[in-house]
């Protein structure tokens, strides 16, 4: 009986957690713009890759997300990719990496769908 309610408490918990924090309705902000309502908590971020994308071609992902109002990254989805499917998995990654915070001029932590475009490869 203890471990039923220990599982029921972590999915309540966990379930929670998953769930994007809405202040309002998310509005489309294009990516030269969303600094008018969030900015990244840290200019750079860095995470592992498997050993074998030093061996993929150069290329380019674009990804669509909502920033919440508490600043987290929710929905991520891959809306261009360069060759197709080679970098989708390091662009998820990238953007899972990433915090916002609120700007001075979003005092109502405004709720926003942006777009980011990742470049991946060595350059020559």
């Amino acid at each position: 009986m203890k471990n039923v309610i220990v599982i029921i408490v972590a999915t309540l918990l966990f379930g929670c957690a998953s769930t994007p924090n809405l202040s309002a309705e998310a509005v489309e902000v294009q990516s030269e713009n969303l600094n008018q309502y969030w900015e990244m908590k840290s200019q750079s971020f860095s995470f592992s890759s498997p050993m074998n994308v030093a061996k993929r071609p150069k290329g380019h992902v674009k990804v669509r997300y909502l920033i919440d109002s508490n600043g987290e990254v929710f929905n991520p989805k891959i809306v261009e990719s360069v060759p197709e499917g080679v970098w989708d998995d390091q662009g998820l990654k990238a953007v899972k990496h990433m915090n916002y915070q609120p700007s001075d001029s979003n005092t109502s932590r405004n709720p926003v769908y942006t777009t980011t475009q990742f470049h991946f490869g060595i350059s020559e």
